[in-house]
């Protein structure tokens, strides 16, 4: 069975268009939207997000939505699908924003047959 986990280097999650994202609006608060929303640059990437580095610049000090592991059990498709869901979710947001056969995707396809 897959397991699901975080991979470094890659930052999928740290690119977010809330436009894309309808799904959030019933899961945040309006003042959580408003905190993603300033996080946001035009870019659609987070101010917070190192690019060169590939890492979060306020990693231990992060807002809950930005802790994959505990902020997806607020979904339903999650509390129906575990680590299927996540994998999943995470699949399609790497592919979206570095390409199905991106070093990303190679590395997090990998890091997920690992148990």
């Amino acid at each position: 069975m897959k397991s699901w986990r975080c991979i470094e280097n890659c930052g999928a999650c740290c690119h977010l268009d809330l436009a894309e994202r309808d799904d959030l609006t019933g899961i945040l608060s309006s003042k959580e939207l408003d905190l993603i929303n300033s996080m946001t640059c035009k870019d659609g990437w987070c101010k917070y997000f190192d690019k060169s580095k590939r890492e979060c610049m306020i990693y231990e000090s992060r807002p809950h939505f930005c802790r994959v592991s505990e902020f997806t059990k607020a979904f339903k498709g999650y509390l129906k699908n575990g680590d299927k869901f996540l994998i999943n979710c995470c699949t399609q947001h790497i592919s979206s924003i570095y390409g199905r056969k991106s070093k990303q995707m190679k590395v997090f396809r990998t890091a997920v047959q690992k148990k």
